[in-house]
């Protein structure tokens, strides 16, 4: 009998660590979720209703909404509009940061907390006040066109205010940090040994990036897109302010079907396939890096 207890105890004990983690996480779940989930049901609620002229929304249970988004040629080119823009911002500020996170993670060691700090400042500033920055850096008379024309490369100001590529511009900018912060993580993991094990060998500094560093560093490079283009992809302030009335955007589409067209459920039903679309994409991603990339278990 005793015997039996001693036995029990240690398993006890691994069942109890195993059950730890989640109760510590149990009473951020009981606030949060919720509050999450709730809005989202309520959301596809609405989804499923009907639109009138005289009662806004008429309770319903139809799928007019969605079969009409999926085949309208104004929310396709909607669609296509948003896809394209994030994918070209999740594909610009990837490029962009990965060469500042190498240099950080390999060396900016003694300066490392002062850049780390500086790339954190912007998550931290309004958005409101970086996109009202950045109008007066991309006016016709502002700072950039400024310095553009002094240095006599152009001979006319660039048009980047209220058009698709300031508009570009301002989201890359504002999405940088959240592709930055990934890949200095993933490069920042990768051991010194390897480095010199690869010069060792043969590799030339491009060949240990290219065979070494980059292959290491995919899970980085993964979150990143992923990040940026779940952002820009549902991004409301910037392509209401910076962008143009021809360059239409869902999510100030969605605000204008709410608001100035009374179209509740149907604002409704595009928020939601934004947000299935988003979870399809990041899932996808992350499938196919699992499967031709199995060292990325971590994504």
């Amino acid at each position: 009998m005793t015997q039996a207890v001693r036995r029990s105890g240690p398993v006890a004990a691994m069942r109890w660590d195993g059950w730890l983690p989640w109760l510590w996480l149990l009473p951020a779940t009981i606030v949060l979720a919720p509050f999450f989930f709730m809005p989202l049901l309520l959301l596809f609620r609405n989804s499923l209703n009907r639109d009138d002229a005289v009662a806004l929304m008429v309770p319903d249970f139809t799928a007019a909404n969605y079969i009409k988004a999926l085949t309208d040629p104004f929310y396709l080119e909607l669609f296509s509009n948003t896809i394209g823009a994030a994918l070209l911002v999740a594909i610009t500020a990837t490029v962009i940061a990965y060469p500042f996170a190498f240099f950080i993670a390999r060396y900016a060691r003694r300066s490392l907390s002062l850049v780390i700090w500086a790339v954190y400042m912007p998550l931290f500033v309004s958005v409101i006040v970086r996109v009202f920055g950045w109008m007066i850096m991309l006016a016709d008379s502002g700072l950039l066109n400024n310095l553009l024309l002094r240095a006599g490369i152009l001979a006319t100001p660039l048009r980047l205010l209220f058009e698709v590529d300031g508009m570009l511009i301002g989201m890359i900018h504002r999405y940088l940090p959240l592709a930055i912060l990934p890949l200095f993580n993933a490069i920042q993991k990768i051991p010194d040994e390897l480095y010199r094990a690869s010069s060792n060998l043969g590799a030339t500094p491009v060949g240990v990036i290219r065979d070494v560093v980059f292959p290491l560093s995919i899970p980085g490079v993964a979150i990143g897109l992923q990040l940026v283009f779940a952002g820009a992809l549902s991004d409301f302030v910037l392509p209401q302010i910076l962008g143009s009335s021809r360059f239409r955007m869902l999510a100030p589409a969605i605000y204008t079907e709410a608001t100035t067209n009374m179209s509740v459920a149907m604002a409704a039903a595009l928020a939601v396939l934004m947000l299935v679309f988003i979870i399809i994409t990041l899932a996808a991603v992350s499938v196919l890096l699992r499967r031709f990339a199995p060292w990325a278990r971590s994504v």
